[in-house]
């Protein structure tokens, strides 16, 4: 494996398990050089951040219509003309892409290319991208099993969502009546007000709590942290070193994207899910209720909630040490640590398969 095109963007959800692919891919082949092809979202700063070289794509996000509405969108051409660029010129050995608008392209690209290409799908059920992509690609990785019939089902393998490393098994070291809270890599400001809401039923409680707010209510969030008497210091924009977090954290409250179910089953913490609401096809409440029904989480529907609820739900937890203990480990046997281990393999299985039939 000597170069590899890994292609997704949007969102932190998507970003996350490419980077942790990577990261495999690297531990194994050194001298591999990754291109990351990615859109204008988060990923660029994200791809830099894990020193991995990254190109810009022009691409937006299209909302329903398949594939006719992507090939009528504006961007369409002058990204699909830079993406066959990219890859004649990097000539890569694979293309894998992880969802999102952004990955798009370069995966179809690929494919006209005669170059071996696979699609990573993160969520219970697949998003328009890598539904399309489905059909055309080499191998389709799924976090969850395909109960859509969206994918073709000998091409699918089920391998559960990628994690960071350093978030396996994070959570050994976690303090009494913690909590930290996230809305995911943008925030949530259902939860950040919630939890604002809450803070007067929570103060006398002895809980800890570590807050990542997102940049829009950063502000806001910490004055309310400070005029409750909590220090303003658990408040933080975003959250860089997150398996730290994990592991100094007793209870979770967030969404339920699929990179931040898996990263909670890993660190085996028990969890409080607000499924976003607006997800597409409500795809971040199948996966919370997996989780759920396995008794390693509660879930709150984004409707129901409101500062009381979410406060007496934390209380309740964290005074039961057993429960947590019991949510946790439960969470833990959720976990899938051998994801990306197992990806590269599936990428370096159709590398070969290309090379036995002579295309190489």
């Amino acid at each position: 494996m000597k170069r590899i095109i890994l292609t997704t963007g949007g969102t932190g959800g998507h970003v996350f398990p490419a980077l942790a692919v990577a990261h495999e891919i690297k531990s194994r082949f050194p001298d591999c050089e990754i291109l990351f092809l990615g859109g204008n979202g988060p990923e660029k700063e994200m791809a830099k951040r894990a020193g991995i070289a990254f190109k810009g794509l022009p691409a937006k996000g299209v909302m329903g219509g398949g594939l006719a509405k992507i090939l009528g969108s504006f961007w369409i051409v002058p990204s699909m003309t830079l993406a066959i660029k990219e890859v004649m010129t990097f000539s890569p050995d694979a293309i894998i892409g992880f969802g999102g608008y952004a990955g798009f392209c370069p995966v179809l690209a690929g494919w006209m290319l005669g170059i071996p290409t696979a699609v990573h799908e993160q969520n219970s059920v697949p998003g328009m991208t890598n539904r399309i992509l489905g059909k055309v690609v080499k191998k389709v990785f799924t976090s969850f099993a395909d109960n859509s019939g969206s994918f073709p089902e000998g091409k699918v393998a089920v391998t559960g969502n990628p994690v960071r490393k350093e978030i396996i098994n994070s959570g050994k070291t976690a303090a009494d009546k913690s909590v930290l809270v996230f809305g995911g890599s943008q925030g949530a400001a259902a939860i950040n007000n919630a939890i604002v809401e809450g803070l007067s039923r929570i103060k006398d409680s002895g809980i800890t709590l570590r807050h990542q707010t997102g940049k829009a209510d950063y502000e806001k969030v910490r004055a309310a942290y400070e005029q409750a008497g909590f220090s303003g210091e658990a408040v933080s924009p975003f959250i860089h070193n997150m398996a730290e977090a994990y592991a100094n954290a007793q209870l979770v409250v967030c969404r339920s994207g699929a990179s931040t179910i898996f990263e909670v089953a890993a660190a085996g913490k028990p969890a409080i899910f607000i499924p976003f609401p607006y997800a597409t096809h409500d795809h971040q409440t199948g996966n919370a209720n997996s989780l759920a029904g396995i008794n390693a989480a509660i879930v709150i529907p984004q409707k129901d909630l409101n500062g009381d609820l979410l406060a007496e739900e934390i209380l309740k937890l964290i005074s039961d040490q057993n429960k947590l203990k019991e949510m946790g480990n439960n969470a833990l046997s959720f976990a899938k640590p051998d994801a990306a281990s197992v990806i590269v393999d599936g990428i370096e299985n159709i590398i070969r398969m290309r090379t036995i039939r002579g295309v190489a």
